[in-house]
Parts: C-alpha cells; structure tokens; sequence
C-alpha cells in the first residue's frame, strides 16, 4: 500500500470534520454505516487522481490517525500528566526535559512525539474528542469508586480508634450495643454518597446517548421520506433519457448527504449538480443530451 502524502492527508482531516458537523453521519460511537463510502466520494472531487477507496486505504488511515491522535492526546490531557501542552504555531507537544524523561520511562509509545510535529492534533479533536471523553468519564467513575473505597478504609480505621478508645471507658456491654450500630450509619452514609455521585454519572452519559441515538433515528426517518419523493422528480424531466434518468437516481440515493442536496438545489441548477457528483453533460450536434460517468 503507498504510502499517503500530507496533501491526501489533509484532504481526508477536512471531509472528516466536515461530515462530523454534517446532520447523520454522528453515532454512539464514531460514525455511522456509510461513512466510508461518503469520505471517497468527498477525496475523489478534492483529489480526483488518488484513487483512494474507502476500504482499505481510508479507514486504515484513520485507525492510524486516531490511534496517534489518541496518543498525543493523553499526553496533553491525561488525569495523571502536568508540564505538557500543544504549540498550535508550531504543531508539536512541548515540555521541559525532565518531564519528558519521566513520562517517557512509563509511556514509551510516546517517545516519538517528543520530536515530531501532528499538524492534524486540533482538528482531530473535533472529530474524536467526543470519544475520548467518554472514555475519560469512564475512567473518572473508576478512579471515583476507587477515592470513594478508600475514604472507607480510612473513616473505618478512625472508628476502630474510637470504638478502642471506648472500649477503655465503658462496659464491653455498652460498646456491643452502641458502637456496631453508629459504624453502620457512617458506612452506609458514605456508601450512599459515592453511590449517588456514580449513579449520576451514569446517567448523564446514558442521556447523551439516548439523545444521539434519538437524532439518528428522525435523521434516517427523514432521508428514507425524501428519498421516496426523488423517483417521481426526476422521471418528470424532460431533458435526459429514461436510462440517465435511473443512473442519476441510483447515484442520488446511494448517500444521504445528496438526498439532502438534491431538495436544496433550485430545479434548474440541478443539472451542473449532476456534474459535480460525477457525471459530464455532452450535448451533441441534434441537441440530445448524454450523460457520461466519469467513474468508468
């Protein structure tokens, strides 16, 4: 497989951060079904002589992306890290010496960025910093119940202080009594808290997820009703040939993206939009009018 140039790069970072502002194309986690076939038809109009296809050039170069992405990123953010941050002039993590030699001895597979440049760092964290944050509040619930586990240990050993230091001033019957009873209160009120705060924790990422989804399912509920309705538009043009005709629909329908373009286009401009999914018009000598597909 050749390897990519920076300009094919770069070309593939805008259509990623173009379709993740576009409607439709957001899922729980990434994108959705489509999305390959969507970005190589965004690189063949920005680079027609590529020959990029989505499988397997594109998505093996974005798995390679997020996966440095996903490495930079944790270098500058990560909960355990301080001294690091991103030079946005000149595209590199920046950090004083020691700070690097101490990061470096427990993450060696951040040794590379030490000295290499990610021109693509901020605009990748428009396309995957959803993600990664997910993942981020995934690991503060943990690191939450592991505070929250040891706030237990401690109290608990400062009540076995207490209930020692009582032992000497009152009756091992008293103490049986009491003491038993208060450790439970304290203990379930501190389990209450901790459990309160993973609860609602929980909850605000399953209402984000709940509202992706919700956007997801009116999207395709919306896509699926125009695309019904484009059959009937297009048979009605008088200009093109009945063949053209269902070759136009076929290129249409295949993305959502041009289901949408192809209500918000004014019906004589449609044409030239035409062209620019892939298709020439060639009026001959008698005015007939051929479509040419410029992908074969």
């Amino acid at each position: 497989m050749m390897p990519w140039t920076s300009n094919e790069e770069t070309k593939l970072v805008e259509a990623l951060v173009n379709m993740k502002n576009a409607v439709g194309f957001k899922a729980d986690n990434g994108f959705k079904y489509g999305y390959l076939q969507h970005l190589e038809q965004a690189l063949k109009q920005s680079l027609p002589n590529s020959c990029l296809l989505g499988k397997p050039h594109i998505e093996s170069k974005i798995k390679t992306m997020k996966k440095d992405w996903q490495c930079v990123y944790d270098t500058v953010n990560g909960s355990n890290t301080s001294g690091f941050d991103y030079d946005p002039e000149k595209h590199c993590v920046t950090a004083e010496d020691p700070v690097w030699e101490a990061y470096l001895q427990v993450h060696k597979e951040a040794t590379r960025w030490k000295h290499k440049t990610f021109p693509y760092y901020e605009d990748l964290c428009i396309v995957f910093g959803k993600d990664r944050a997910q993942g981020n509040r995934a690991r503060d619930f943990m690191e939450m119940e592991q505070e929250v586990n040891l706030e237990e240990e401690t109290q608990d050993s400062d009540d076995n202080f207490l209930d020692s230091y009582e032992v000497s001033r009152t009756t091992v019957m008293q103490h049986d009594e009491t003491s038993p009873s208060v450790r439970s209160k304290k203990r379930k009120n501190r389990s209450g808290g901790g459990f309160n705060k993973a609860v609602g924790l929980i909850t605000e990422n399953l209402k984000e997820i709940s509202k992706d989804l919700s956007e997801g399912i009116k999207f395709d509920m919306k896509i699926n009703e125009l695309s019904e309705k484009i059959p009937l538009t297009i048979l009605k043009m008088n200009s093109i040939s009945q063949l053209e005709k269902f070759k136009a629909l076929t290129k249409i329908r295949s993305d959502p993206i041009n289901v949408q373009n192809f209500w918000e286009i004014e019906e004589g401009d449609r044409e030239a939009w035409y062209y620019q999914l892939g298709y020439a018009l060639d009026v001959d000598r008698n005015n007939n009018h051929n479509f040419l597909d410029l992908d074969s």
